[in-house]
């Protein structure tokens, strides 16, 4: 997966300025909207003003800010900010769906019988869980965040882990039969995890050992 920031765009018409942010917390409302994603991108895509102002709304830094730029152009013509309007809330959805997309496509199948789709509204939520209780970042920290930037940040928290394991960062060194690398930490795997309290194919006896050479 390819880490970039989180795509920003800002929009200013007659002094009101608004910065729109590709955040979770933005992935989330978008979905949370009649619809989701694949409708409001229809919506707008038609100009549907009704629409823009939801996604203006839900993608803010700053939700006055936001507000302040709605009431500017509340009485102008619409030919005068909507099709500026348009094309930025279509960008943020557009950095929305590709950070979803690569993800989707990098993720390597673990051929369990755990293994299915999984839908937005689930994605966003392990996400979140995967930043506040795996990474320790708070709500708002969170929120603000992309989720591409969720993903590498948990990547890099797993691969911490597996190299702190005697057992599991010497198998993958040494391309050892079955190693076990980071990519195998799949959501799905890590979600199997969570639910069973413990990984299956954890070294405790190495960790135990870890453990005592550190007391």
């Amino acid at each position: 997966m390819t880490v970039r920031p989180a795509f920003e765009t800002i929009l200013e018409h007659d002094g009101a300025v608004v910065m729109l942010r590709a955040s979770l917390r933005a992935a989330v409302a978008i979905d949370n909207l009649p619809g989701g994603f694949p409708q409001v991108w229809e919506q707008i895509a038609r100009q549907s003003l009704s629409t823009i102002r939801a996604v203006l709304l839900a993608t803010a830094t700053d939700r006055q800010d936001a507000q302040r730029f709605l009431a500017a152009t509340a009485d102008k013509p619409l030919a005068s900010f909507l099709a500026d309007a348009q094309a930025a809330c279509l960008a943020v959805l557009a950095a929305l769906l590709k950070a979803g997309d690569d993800s989707a496509a990098n993720a390597p199948s673990q051929g369990r019988a755990s293994d299915k789709p999984m839908s937005l509204n689930e994605y966003h939520k392990t996400l979140f869980q995967y930043a506040t209780g795996w990474l320790g970042w708070s709500p708002a920290e969170t929120w603000n965040a992309s989720p591409a930037e969720i993903e590498a940040a948990f990547e890099a928290h797993v691969d911490r882990l597996v190299k702190l394991t005697p057992g599991l960062s010497d198998a993958h060194d040494t391309g050892s039969a079955r190693p076990t690398t980071t990519n195998e930490y799949t959501p799905e795997r890590l979600r199997e995890i969570e639910n069973l309290g413990y990984d299956p194919a954890f070294d405790r006896q190495a960790l135990r050992q870890l453990q005592a050479r550190n007391q």
